[in-house]
């Protein structure tokens, strides 16, 4: 398959990252057999670095702040207003 049609996804169970075709519900991590879920078909994802763990968080874009799922630190999004959604 090519690179075009994959999208990346971090695992939920060791924050590996994967790639997945696109259309698929779920992903299964070959390195810890994990199953995550793949957000909805048109949410636009975007990346950020706990400030505690270092790991790499991904998010729906115009989130205001993640909870990192390692560590439970709750990380502002740069560039954008203080508000009211955590994840």
């Amino acid at each position: 398959m090519a690179m075009e049609n994959r999208s990346p996804l971090v695992c939920s169970g060791c924050r590996t990252i994967l790639l997945y075709p696109r259309g698929a519900t779920n992903v299964c991590c070959a390195v810890c057999n994990n199953l995550t879920p793949v957000p909805p078909p048109g949410t636009e994802m975007a990346q950020l670095i706990c400030g505690c763990c270092r790991t790499l968080l991904m998010h729906p874009r115009g989130a205001t702040s993640v909870r990192c799922a390692c560590c439970h630190t709750v990380n502002l999004v740069p560039g954008t207003n203080i508000g009211t959604s955590f994840l």
